[in-house]
């Protein structure tokens, strides 16, 4: 009814709270999808940071990135990985040459990535995931979600040592560990095997830089060793070379970082 001079329209308090209700439904639902979409910006558009792990696992590019006035300077850089993390035990950072565009540079530190991993050999004895090289920060941004990103050191793992029958053993799988081995004066590490269940947790103590003493212990407590260890660069790959003895006075050596093939072929002949 159109209400005429003198009379005051009716409203019915039922349409008002209803349209009430729906005007709050919209807000709501408005307000999630901002948050998300904040959220998903966040997660995909973080900048990187000095402490960061992926920094603190690779000094070398850590200098170059952050240090070294000529790489600062570039128009464009970017660092390449492989993935997932647990894959992440080798790198490559590329910086502008010339006129090279953003794409050309990341381009380039895939490339050189996929070159480094193919260098150390299969990888199939030490992960059931297949790892890939791809860019994850370009032109200091985060091209991946930072909670994707290494959180600690990993790297390809094997374990040699003589059985109570003499005979050679080994383990196979993947290590954890805190990235500043050398620099704290102890970090802890883990051994998964290849499907990445637990088997192995220890400790590195440094007594240099790059050298120090490691215990071991392996299924609960059932097997184990201690003894030194050193940091060793390149030849092929950053690794790190435990070696001692089990409790039972029987010959051990781990290796960190050379996938298990290689790492047989250089230190499997205990």
């Amino acid at each position: 009814m159109v209400p005429t001079d003198g009379q005051v329209a009716f409203r019915s308090p039922f349409r008002l709270k209803l349209k009430a209700m729906i005007r709050a439904f919209f807000l709501a639902v408005l307000a999630v999808a901002t948050t998300a979409t904040s959220v998903s910006a966040q997660s995909y558009s973080g900048r990187p940071e000095r402490r960061d792990p992926i920094f603190l696992r690779f000094p070398e590019m850590a200098q170059r990135y952050w240090v070294n006035t000529e790489t600062m300077a570039a128009s464009h850089k970017a660092i390449a990985i492989p993935m997932p993390r647990q894959c992440a035990f080798v790198y490559a950072d590329s910086y502008t040459r010339g006129q090279m565009s953003e794409r050309e540079v990341q381009e380039t530190a895939v490339s050189a990535c996929n070159h480094k991993l193919s260098e150390l050999g299969p990888l199939g004895e030490n992960y059931t995931v297949s790892c890939r090289c791809q860019v994850v920060i370009s032109d200091n941004t985060y091209l991946v979600p930072r909670e994707t990103m290494p959180d600690q050191a990993y790297g390809p793992a094997s374990i040699f040592y003589r059985d109570s029958q003499g005979s050679v053993a080994r383990l196979n799988g993947l290590a954890r560990y805190g990235a500043l081995i050398g620099h704290d004066r102890s970090v802890t590490f883990t051994v998964d095997n290849v499907n990445g269940q637990p088997g192995c947790e220890g400790t590195f103590t440094n007594e240099s830089t790059r050298r120090g003493r490691f215990a071991l212990s392996c299924f609960n407590g059932k097997f184990g060793g201690r003894g030194n260890y050193d940091s060793r660069l390149g030849a092929p790959n950053d690794h790190i070379v435990a070696r001692g003895q089990t409790a039972s006075g029987q010959p051990i050596v781990m290796v960190i970082g050379l996938p298990a093939q290689l790492a047989a072929n250089m230190y499997g002949g205990i």
